[in-house]
């Protein structure tokens, strides 16, 4: 088995607490200005940043089996967890009718249908020219189809596709170049650039732009307008998912092993994340003013579902393997 990298895993990890941050911040946005700047700031980058990293292990998709184990990885895994949000929805919000559909991805479920995507359109995307080029046209002009959106990804997966190609056409000396000394101190400055004019130019920023599920006509602009929004859209996600992978450390640190357990915690948060906007906590932060209280509960979270235990326990439903023996479950193996 080859050593992972620290890098990588360090990326994951503090990408996958950003997942769940941004997902507990959600209902507070409105409370202050700085709360929405905060989660503009976060969503500008850390699912970009995530489909970059995707994109650059995706090297291998020419290998004998690839899109076979990637098919059992994300599309077996998509629709089991689409069963069981769909009857967590019914009892935790006590719907009337039961609902599922393999069409409408639950939660964020999405990824796992553009993930796979992603890697078979490299089939086609790396025999044509200027493919990133295409790539961010074609990303442009989904916001013109009013009838995709949701179903099954697909504005999603056309949004995104340039970060993942990006990602696929970086190299290692890309990485290591990216986080010198020089290129530290370029990035943290254009991180702090962008977040004060997200703060003071653009306030009331649409949020719905970042996740690039809606077409122009429902974000409620025209066509010019849409384009011209999305090309700056990617201008601002690629400075800063270039500068936040600029900054993450390079050496191990205490959680880098978690790295390795992210899709865990992509799919397993959702289930708290949800009980707990139903449950009075969200009335009892605003009271407190505790809004770093959410943070810390994003780092529990994603420490608690990335640990061995949980992915012991989960390993079934997401790598579609079975329990180890008894033994194995101990907390100190």
């Amino acid at each position: 088995m080859a050593k992972r990298d620290a890098y990588f895993d360090n990326v994951k990890f503090i990408l996958i607490v950003l997942v769940v941050f941004g997902h507990l911040l959600t209902p507070f946005i409105n409370d202050e200005q700085w709360l929405r700047t905060l989660y503009i700031f976060i969503y500008t980058f850390h699912m970009p940043a995530f489909i970059l990293i995707s994109g650059y292990f995706a090297k291998g998709y020419r290998k004998k089996g690839y899109m076979w184990k990637m098919a059992k990885k994300v599309l077996l895994p998509y629709i089991i967890f689409q069963l069981i949000y769909a009857v967590y929805d019914y009892k935790l919000y006590d719907e009337s009718t039961f609902e599922v559909s393999v069409f409408q991805p639950a939660w964020s479920l999405w990824f796992l249908l553009s993930l796979f995507c992603w890697n078979a359109m490299l089939f086609i995307f790396t025999k044509i020219k200027y493919p990133l080029a295409v790539a961010a046209v074609l990303g442009i002009m989904i916001g013109l189809c009013e009838q995709l959106e949701t179903t099954l990804s697909l504005s999603r997966t056309f949004v995104f596709f340039p970060f993942f190609l990006a990602g696929f056409y970086m190299k290692k000396e890309h990485f290591k170049k990216l986080t010198s000394v020089s290129c530290k101190k370029v990035a943290g400055g254009t991180l702090l650039i962008i977040a004060l004019w997200i703060q003071y130019i653009a306030p009331d920023f649409e949020k719905e732009w970042l996740f690039g599920s809606k077409s122009y006509a429902s974000l409620g602009v025209n066509q010019l307008e849409g384009m011209t929004i999305r090309t700056l859209f990617y201008s601002i996600s690629l400075a800063m998912t270039i500068s936040f992978l600029a900054l993450i450390p390079t050496q191990t640190m205490s959680f880098t092993s978690r790295g390795a357990q992210t899709f865990y915690v992509y799919l397993l948060h959702g289930f708290l994340i949800k009980y707990i906007r139903l449950s009075s906590f969200g009335d009892w932060i605003e009271s407190v003013q505790g809004y770093s209280i959410l943070l810390i509960g994003a780092c529990g979270v994603a420490w608690l579902l990335s640990s061995k235990y949980v992915s012991t326990i989960a390993r079934p439903l997401i790598e579609l393997k079975p329990l180890p023996r008894r033994k194995s479950l101990s907390l100190g193996k």
